[in-house]
């Protein structure tokens, strides 16, 4: 009798263990709070390794986004997955990320992003006055969701060989980095001068609104073109740089 319980319970345990290791992600989704404003296409996988077909929001969306959950952060009372963003003709960026989730934090660390700049113009609130192209690479160490938007936030954009058209000639505006940080709730960004547009940029962004103090002072070998535009700014200062606000 004792061998026999000893069997069936053996037999119990290995079925739990495989219905929790080959646990459908589609039905965990189901579960799932999910916002009314998000859409979400077919569901492959289990919950410790699967893909969403497609996520979709305002817009925006995602195809063949793939996720592992490493089951050992369970033992902790968090939840640690790797992200991946394939590329995709209909996937605005690709890379790779960790979000991290507990009782009381949502973090993500060690993401890193490629796009083209002109696919990444389109999400920009106001219209570039010429046409551009380049690549763009962002990569965040840490970041905490907060109110509005973070509660911490270290990272890095940076804009590779960018042109500018004018007319029907593309011309070299060079690289341009920007770091990101959290200040009040909101991302704080900082682009230091030493670029060939002498481009900085210092404010902070939210879905609140947008606050950016800017300057520009080309240097020698920019274009032209981008000269020929900065007299709409009006008269430099006595650095040469012009300045002016941006604000949403």
């Amino acid at each position: 009798m004792i061998k026999n319980w000893q069997l069936i319970s053996l037999i119990v345990l290995v079925y739990v263990i495989g219905l929790i290791v080959l646990f459908p992600a589609k039905v965990a989704i189901g579960f799932a709070p999910i916002p009314d404003n998000v859409t979400i296409g077919r569901v492959d996988g289990t919950i410790w390794r699967g893909s969403i077909e497609r996520v979709e929001s305002q817009g925006l969306s995602f195809h063949d986004v793939g996720w592992r959950l490493k089951a050992a952060d369970l033992v902790r009372l968090r939840a640690t997955a790797d992200i991946d963003i394939p590329r995709h003709p209909n996937n605005i960026l690709q890379g790779q990320a960790q979000v991290q989730a507990s009782a009381n934090a949502i973090k993500v660390r060690d993401a890193s992003f490629g796009a083209d700049l002109e696919n990444i113009l389109v999400l920009s609130p106001v219209s570039s006055p010429i046409p551009l192209q380049g690549g763009v690479s962002m990569r965040i160490s840490d970041f905490e969701l907060g109110s509005p938007v973070c509660n911490a936030l270290v990272g890095q954009v940076i804009a590779v060989q960018v042109q500018a058209q004018f007319g029907a000639r593309w011309e070299n505006l060079g690289d341009y980095e920007t770091n990101l940080g959290c200040s009040e709730g909101r991302i704080a960004i900082a682009m230091p001068e030493d670029n060939l547009l002498g481009l900085s940029v210092n404010g902070n962004v939210a879905p609140t609104g947008i606050d950016l103090r800017i300057g520009i002072a080309p240097r020698d070998g920019a274009p032209q073109g981008i000269r020929d535009l900065l007299q709409w700014l009006g008269q430099a200062d006595s650095q040469g740089r012009r300045y002016f606000n941006f604000r949403l």
